[in-house]
């Protein structure tokens, strides 16, 4: 078995993976991770690990880790089964490298735009071939809805949500509009867009906010909401071999 950790600032998540198959997942505080999977290398058979992390990992993590028998701390200089075609590649955050080798994986030899709504919303593109062309940064739900409490003097913080009626008649509602609905809005121009100039009919949504999204568009979209750690478990698959 193998087992995936994506480590952000805040959260680490986790899975074991039995060839393609997830047999556990979890998300835990990042303080917590040292103990979290220090217990499932204790119960597992572990036979291979990659670690995927946006910060600094303690020695004493990495330490543990390393005592599996085959161990990958995803960097640039990692082979993976895809080309990156990225100007700045060392500038691409490793959760979007990691979801185009996830998206590549369901992609079946056709180009794919795989989209992510987390903290911000990525739009990536992959050509039939597996090379990542580039993609798109947008603030997330939100951070629009954070930014238009914080930067203002009056205006509220509010959970998001669909309302009904196009036009708001609360203040509270007319947020949740401009925020909501103006970025589903974005998110389709974008899949149109790419329908025309590239032919891409493969769309896959990622990201704590898909789920709203999915509900909303009437675009044809395949939710995947472990791509980062499918593309994860495909990267360390391809370093074993």
């Amino acid at each position: 078995m193998y087992i995936i950790i994506d480590i952000g600032n805040t959260r680490a998540k986790y899975a074991i993976f039995d060839h393609n198959i997830i047999v556990l997942q979890g998300v835990v505080l990042r303080r917590y991770s040292i103990s979290t999977i220090g217990k499932l290398l204790k119960k597992f058979e572990i036979k291979a690990g990659i670690l995927s992390s946006t910060s600094e990992i303690s020695m004493a993590f990495l330490d543990i880790l390393r005592k599996i028998p085959f161990f990958i701390h995803l960097d640039m200089e990692t082979p993976i089964p895809i080309q990156n075609l990225y100007s700045t590649p060392l500038s691409l955050g490793k959760d979007r490298l990691a979801a185009a080798v996830g998206a590549f994986k369901r992609s079946y030899g056709k180009p794919v735009l795989f989209i992510d709504m987390g903290t911000c919303i990525t739009m990536n593109l992959l050509n039939e071939a597996g090379a990542f062309i580039g993609g798109n940064i947008s603030p997330g739900i939100r951070m629009r809805l954070k930014a238009m409490h914080k930067f203002t003097a009056k205006l509220p913080l509010v959970e998001p949500d669909i309302p009904a009626e196009d036009f708001a008649q609360t203040t509270v509602k007319a947020l949740q509009n401009g925020a909501v609905k103006g970025t589903f809005r974005e998110i389709d121009s974008f899949i149109d867009d790419t329908r025309v100039k590239f032919g891409v009919n493969n769309i896959i949504l990622t990201g704590g906010d898909a789920g709203l999204f999915e509900s909303y568009t009437k675009n044809k979209i395949f939710v995947a909401p472990n791509l980062v750690l499918e593309g994860l478990n495909e990267i360390l698959k391809y370093n074993v071999k």
